[in-house]
């Protein structure tokens, strides 16, 4: 049995459970919590799949952190099941969880029994550094998110959205806003601190609801997208910014440098850059164009459902050749 968990109430993947039903597989959804706060959520669900799951069962989780809390329990409760973990996002910074994440994952990628997934290669590299390993990791690409259309760009004037709820570096972006001070900035997902001067040219809201954080992103001409740490941060508003047909603007990491490049959008290391580069590509209509286009293309043929279970498929298998070694 393939168990999949996931911490959304309506699954994203639904193509996935059909995939590995149809290559002989039984396969069904777990849900994570969604009650409480993010560790004791992560914790509740991965102790239920471990529960769940029977001894030579595969536990995929879409969350890292649920990831390698399976195979701690499992090891603690001297279950033999097989651990897929996905989206590997390890901060780099010296905080306290971030350690005590990194020894977790130290002992779990040593075993055949845990699998760990990556969205980069460059990002691989990293991870082999931090967690102190030669181990391969293997490639999945994020899914590319399509919502059954793919838009061509248009011009919504010098307007630039900045949504999302984790890692976001909101420092940089509001000094982004104060670089371009003739654009009108839109930020969803920030809460201004206490005494912290914004912009005159910057709009807040701390939270929307999701069809209102999407009409904030069509009504955009740019997405800018600023990610914390050197990890998977954004990759879900940058695909859904390329469908609605918006110019996304990142800063380069080890895994934002794979999935944009300035010719499907603007990346760059400083703000400045970032700032210059926005307002030369909006000088440049026909070239905001085929940086849309060349982002949709890139997402079809790199981050397809179709590659993302041929890649799932090859972890599953893997798992189980590791396991009867």
């Amino acid at each position: 049995m393939v168990y999949y968990l996931t911490h959304y109430d309506v699954d994203t993947f639904p193509f996935l459970i059909k995939y590995l039903k149809d290559k002989g597989y039984e396969a069904e959804y777990l849900h994570t919590p969604t009650n409480s706060n993010e560790y004791v959520n992560d914790f509740r669900g991965a102790l239920h799949a471990v529960n769940t799951a029977k001894a030579g069962d595969t536990i995929i989780t879409y969350l890292c952190s649920a990831g390698v809390l399976c195979w701690w329990i499992s090891m603690l409760k001297h279950k033999k099941i097989k651990v897929i973990s996905s989206n590997l996002t390890l901060k780099d910074d010296q905080s306290m969880r971030t350690r005590l994440m990194r020894f977790l994952y130290r002992k779990a990628v040593k075993s055949k029994r845990y699998i760990q997934l990556i969205n980069s290669r460059s990002y691989e590299k990293l991870i082999q550094k931090v967690l102190h390993t030669s181990r391969p990791l293997p490639l999945l690409r994020d899914y590319n998110q399509y919502p059954g259309y793919a838009r061509e760009f248009n011009d919504n004037g010098k307007r630039i959205f900045c949504g999302g709820n984790t890692h976001r570096d909101w420092d940089r972006c509001l000094h982004i806003a104060k670089l371009l001070p003739q654009w009108k900035f839109l930020f969803v997902g920030f809460t201004p601190k206490e005494g912290k001067s914004i912009p005159k040219n910057v709009k807040t809201f701390s939270h929307l609801p999701f069809p209102y954080f999407m009409q904030g992103m069509r009504e955009s001409t740019f997405v800018l997208n600023i990610a914390k740490y050197n990890c998977p941060a954004g990759l879900i508003v940058l695909m859904q910014s390329a469908w609605e047909g918006r110019v996304i603007a990142m800063n380069e990491n080890d895994v934002t440098k794979e999935y944009i490049t300035d010719e499907r959008g603007i990346i760059a290391k400083t703000d400045e850059e970032i700032a210059q580069k926005i307002e030369l590509a909006y000088s440049d209509q026909e070239g905001m164009k085929r940086k849309v286009h060349n982002m949709q293309d890139f997402l079809t043929k790199e981050c397809s459902a179709e590659n993302y279970c041929e890649s799932m498929l090859r972890a599953i298998e893997a798992a189980q050749s590791s396991a009867q070694q």
